[in-house]
């Protein structure tokens, strides 16, 4: 008998977590166009975009879109072969560096542009459910610290805005957290961290997360040398194809990614403060509320990032797979803190890192302080989807 409540308990919290996701479903998903609103097409790119997907038409949500349109794309020709192709992307050697997140929708796709789009768009649902699953085997949903970290994970606003807008995102950040979790057979850990690499070049702050160091044993250089051959030599070459590939005109920078350590992240709380001071009380609920998270989020990811540098664990593989993004927290430009739906997705390693460091290391009381202040910024693209089924219950 309390087998059998055990597994209805964990069902049921299965079905809960399932909700949100599906809900970015429903909102995106139209009998015309199947889930390509999760692509995020803009109206502006539609004269320069691909004759293919002016073909299939899919929906235009606004003027400029989101990042996902030119990943889509890429995806329809990930061998950047055709004479065309240059145009269709706004930055071309930025994009193309991450290409396997379209290269597996091409492979999925069979070829067929409709269908490449169609897998490409849903292919963060499926990363989600791998996470989902890998959680579930490796950690289990038994204890209530256990349920808090697959929340802190699978609904935090990095991941289900990656989803919403069909990012490489959350699948480099999942291929990390697999890496982690299959330490144990290092070839594999490995040659996860590189294929993280090729989803997004930034996961090559995690290649650290690689099983290098063992307590009470010897470095083995051999194995290290390995790893770090298969480590970088899929994005290695490349990036080598891809200069060789595209023209260097098209290697336009974008200044505003880093600056000085601290100064970005302080002008972000004073900007987010001043925003939220200008519509509160007055203003329109909603708006005080993302204002809100957008002085919560930024708070929530330095915490994350000083937990991991004020308590360095460096035999730990999970502390290895975010403290390249910790540090990198505290250089981010002003370019990635203008909302919360680019610095949560850009730092979604840090917050996996922190949240199954905190599941595996922390007691009680600790825990849950440090969940509490890690956390509570990561809630408000949940937060708007779960809203309205609320209320609806709440009023039925």
């Amino acid at each position: 008998m309390k087998i059998k409540l055990k597994s209805l308990r964990i069902a049921g919290f299965l079905i809960v977590l399932l909700v949100v996701p599906a809900l970015i479903l429903i909102k995106h998903y139209t009998p015309q166009s199947g889930f390509l609103r999760l692509i995020y097409f803009g109206q502006q790119f539609k004269a320069s975009r691909l004759e293919e997907v002016n073909n299939v038409n899919p929906p235009t949500t606004n003027n400029a879109g989101y990042d996902g349109q030119f990943y889509a794309q890429m995806a329809l020709d990930p061998s950047l072969t055709r004479d065309d192709f240059e145009r269709v992307l706004d930055i071309p050697l930025y994009r193309v560096r991450r290409m396997g997140l379209s290269f597996l929708a091409f492979c999925l796709g069979l070829g067929k542009p409709s269908w490449i789009l169609q897998v490409y768009a849903l292919l963060n649902v499926v990363f989600w459910l791998l996470l989902l699953a890998a959680l579930g085997r490796f950690i289990g949903f038994h204890r209530l610290r256990d349920m808090l970290l697959a929340i802190a994970l699978l609904w935090s606003t990095g991941t289900l805005t990656s989803i919403e807008r069909a990012l490489t995102d959350l699948p480099a950040a999942v291929l990390g957290v697999l890496a982690v979790f299959f330490n144990h057979q290092w070839i594999t850990s490995a040659f996860l961290l590189g294929s993280a690499a090729l989803f997004k070049e930034t996961s090559a702050l995690s290649f650290t997360a690689a099983r290098w160091i063992e307590k009470g044993k010897r470095l083995d250089l051999k194995r290290i040398f390995v790893s770090i051959v298969i480590m970088l030599l899929p994005i290695t070459l490349w990036v080598v194809y891809v200069h060789f590939r595209m023209s260097a005109d098209n290697n336009i920078g974008e200044t505003d990614k880093f600056a000085a350590p601290f100064f970005e992240l302080v002008r972000k709380f004073w900007k987010a403060t001043h925003d939220f001071a200008g519509v509160f009380p007055q203003g329109p609920a909603h708006q005080q509320g993302y204002y809100v998270f957008e002085v919560l989020a930024p708070f929530s990811l330095a915490i994350q990032a000083a937990y991991l540098i004020v308590k360095p664990r460096f035999d730990d593989e999970a502390w290895r797979l975010g403290i390249g993004f910790a540090l990198l927290l505290w250089v981010l430009g002003s370019g990635i803190w203008v909302e919360q739906y680019a610095y949560c997705r850009i730092l979604l390693p840090l917050t996996f890192s922190f949240n199954l460091l905190l599941h595996k290391h922390e007691p009680g009381t600790k825990f849950t302080a440090w969940y509490v202040a890690g956390n509570v910024g990561m809630c408000w693209r949940c937060h708007e989807y779960l809203k309205p089924l609320v209320k609806a219950t709440l009023n039925f």
